[in-house]
């Protein structure tokens, strides 16, 4: 007992001090059995939020991401390297708020030279806290690559380098072109001190970190070539003309179709039918949910040339594997989404784009858009840990619109995937479309309760309040779902929370 009271005492005061002790088992002189500890800073979740940050590891700062910096040593002990230390965060928003947090650090790894120690910060009920990656932590040369000493850049060129042998001219011009761009930025924020043209340089080349960071730890597949290489030019488009929008998140266009009046169009040589996505301090990206959303829109309206013109963009950017010797296909995600890892994968896409491509099957007769939609209905096979997105809840399986996060249960994405899933249905009455539509709406009808507050709905079970626009939504798939099953549960559902409008002096929604 009396060990634990000094132990906890010990804790305490590293806490209090924010410094490195003895105890903490780093010295910044090499003990006779020495292991280099690095670490590094993750760009990943809050990082976004922050103009500048700092983290503090004894009298070592790390203000920069994905790069390793060298803390100290810690003495081997057997076959194990324990690492333990006090992390100091300081940061400020781009709105000139600062915020801080301390954590005492403790892992155990295996023994080896090297080790290193990534950290990410994030958001945890409206507190900054800091955390290890336990999956990017490790002994460097074993678990860990060697190329996380790299810049993004250099292990981006290395890794293509392995696929052509020499980068071909396009994308070395590309690379040239977002390198000045970026300079352009930076120069004009160190000049003006102005933060937009800061948020600029660094969305600027996200998509260079993002996929450097990649070619860290893997090899790049033909479908990350392709993903970067359109990704690049698109940001290079932009960023050349503008510098980052005002708007936390907004969406551009490379062309003149769009459902909608609000995107920002950028006449050039891209002319591309996918929307992207600006999120800020992430750039530009291409999203299929958002893609295949607007197919979807067009279908409906009869604009068929166009709904087939995102498809068959889209379709030039789908990943296609074999599980249990079945072929399956997938809309990749590049880009960080809250506490997202990269390429990430969202079930409203994988339903609907199984939908949408049974319809161009339908519209047109040709059969590799029914091929398509096939192995897209495949990929509700695959297990989480393979980038799969369909979680086995108490209320049955939940198709999750960010499988990042089993945990949480969006209703939007989960319905429009069964949209998806009974429209694949309608064109080629397959019975396991049938089922897997039919055990996502028992589960719907299941889970429904907890998304219910008593005066409006919620997005997901660990999200407040919908916005009006996904409230209302909500209303309309309920409403679909009594249409397509005739089941008076939903109707009561989408009539109670039609309701909730009028008790707020909003004008409900029409349900016929």
């Amino acid at each position: 007992m009396r060990e634990v009271k000094i132990i906890t005492f010990i804790v305490i005061m590293m806490l209090s001090l924010g410094c490195i002790t003895v105890e903490d088992n780093i010295s910044h002189s090499p003990p006779n059995e020495k292991v280099e500890v690095y670490i590094q800073v993750e760009e990943k979740s809050a990082v976004f939020e922050f103009s500048s940050f700092q983290v503090k590891v004894g009298n070592k700062t790390i203000n920069e991401l994905n790069k390793p910096v060298f803390v100290g040593y810690v003495q081997k002990k057997d076959n194990e390297t324990e690492i333990i230390f006090v992390a100091n965060v300081k940061a400020t928003d781009w709105y000139g708020k600062k915020v801080t947090s301390k954590k005492l650090i403790a892992l155990k790894l295996p023994a080896g030279e090297r080790a290193l120690v990534t950290l990410e910060i994030y958001y945890e009920d409206e507190t900054l806290m800091i955390k290890v990656n336990p999956y990017k932590s490790g002994i460097i040369g074993k678990t860990v690559p060697e190329e996380i000493f790299m810049s993004p850049e250099e292990a981006l060129v290395k890794r293509l380098q392995e696929i052509y042998g020499e980068i071909p001219p396009k994308i070395s011009e590309e690379i040239q072109k977002n390198r000045e761009i970026q300079e352009k930025f930076l120069e004009k924020y160190t000049t003006t001190g102005n933060l937009t043209y800061l948020r600029s340089y660094r969305d600027s080349f996200y998509v260079i970190r993002v996929f450097g960071e990649m070619a860290k730890w893997k090899k790049l597949t033909a479908l990350d070539v392709k993903a970067f290489n359109i990704t690049l030019k698109a940001n290079n488009e932009y960023y050349s003309l503008y510098p980052s929008p005002q708007r936390d998140f907004s969406v551009v266009i490379f062309s003149k179709d769009t459902p909608y009046y609000s995107p920002i169009r950028i006449k050039g040589s891209l002319n591309i039918s996918l929307p992207f996505l600006y999120y800020k301090g992430r750039g530009l990206s291409y999203y299929p949910v958002s893609a295949l959303h607007w197919a979807e829109i067009y279908f409906q309206r009869g604009s068929y040339e166009k709904a087939l013109r995102i498809l068959n963009d889209l379709h030039d950017l789908i990943y296609y594997g074999e599980h249990n010797g079945e072929e399956y296909a997938l809309f990749l995600n590049y880009f960080h989404f809250e506490n997202s890892s990269i390429p990430w994968v969202s079930g409203y896409a994988q339903g609907m784009g199984a939908g949408l491509y049974a319809k161009a099957y339908q519209l047109t007769g040709k059969k590799e858009y029914l091929n398509t939609a096939k192995l897209l209905l495949n990929s509700f096979d695959l297990p989480l840990d393979m980038n799969g997105f369909v979680a086995n809840t108490k209320y049955g399986p939940w198709y999750l619109e960010y499988n990042y996060n089993s945990n949480e249960l969006v209703l939007n994405g989960h319905i429009i995937a069964l949209q998806g899933l009974y429209y694949y249905w309608e064109v080629t009455k397959d019975e396991k479309a049938w089922k897997l539509f039919q055990k996502g709406v028992e589960s719907t009808k299941k889970g429904l309760q907890l998304f219910d507050t008593g005066s409006w709905s919620k997005y997901s079970n660990i999200h407040g309040d919908a916005s009006e626009f996904y409230h209302r939504l909500h209303i309309r798939l309920l409403k679909w779902l009594y249409d397509v099953t005739n089941d008076e549960y939903f109707l009561h559902y989408a009539e109670k929370w039609n309701d909730y409008l009028i008790y707020r002096g909003l004008p409900p929604e029409e349900l016929g």
